[in-house]
């Protein structure tokens, strides 16, 4: 059983939002474990018996495709909660969870979860919210690992079809073209050439692209720099 009042607000500041009555219910139920490095915490598919929240290091979420290779989809850090699948009855966990760093975690068993969900509607609300702001990292994370896979090969492309125009070094293709010659979809093309364009290293135009900055590019696409 974890207690301690305002020393609990320093490790997970996020319970300040529950009332007082749902807030001391939680971490009434709640235990504190300790973790070394590379320690798994469950497995994908495993039943979902236990909610958790990092108090000290963090934790990698991840899954394991059809050819055995491990896809991070998060990584949880201080004063957030993960394995949200636990709130649901007979549900099951849909990544594995294991410690990147000697960590400490809070964690409540579903049975005694359950009474407190069903008891405490500010209670419901607050995890939901958590398992909100999870989704959100896991989709922001998702996109950089995307972005860092995808970038060198859009990086080539417009190295190799870029030519002089009357706006300086211009590319002519669509960004379903682009799509196509990268094998991304349309929306990721366009998202990536906006964080391009943010970082100052071309500029989207009408109907064409102008290249800013070709030896960013190069570096980007992993290609030894020459000069323009």
């Amino acid at each position: 059983m974890v207690g301690g009042g305002k020393l609990l607000f320093m490790q997970l500041p996020n319970l300040a939002e529950l009332p007082r009555a749902a807030r001391e219910a939680l971490e009434g139920a709640l235990e504190a474990a300790s973790y070394r490095a590379g320690k798994p915490l469950y497995d994908q598919g495993d039943p979902a018996e236990r909610l958790y929240a990092v108090v000290e290091g963090g934790v990698r979420l991840f899954r394991v495709d059809g050819t055995g290779r491990e896809v991070t989809v998060a990584v949880v850090g201080k004063g957030s909660f993960f394995g949200a699948a636990a709130l649901r009855d007979g549900a099951s966990y849909s990544t594995y969870a294991e410690t990147i760093s000697q960590t400490r975690l809070f964690s409540i068993d579903h049975a005694k979860l359950a009474p407190l969900w069903n008891k405490y509607p500010s209670l419901r609300r607050f995890l939901l919210a958590e398992t909100v702001r999870l989704l959100r990292n896991t989709q922001n994370f998702y996109a950089q690992q995307r972005f860092a896979e995808v970038a060198p090969r859009l990086a080539r492309v417009l190295l190799r079809h870029m030519r002089p125009g009357r706006e300086g070094l211009e590319v002519n293709l669509s960004h379903r073209q682009i799509g196509y010659l990268i094998g991304a979809n349309r929306d990721t093309v366009t998202r990536m050439l906006g964080e391009l364009a943010l970082a100052g290293l071309l500029e989207i135009n009408y109907r064409r692209l102008v290249v800013l900055d070709p030896k960013a590019l190069r570096r980007l696409a992993g290609e030894p720099e020459s000069e323009d």
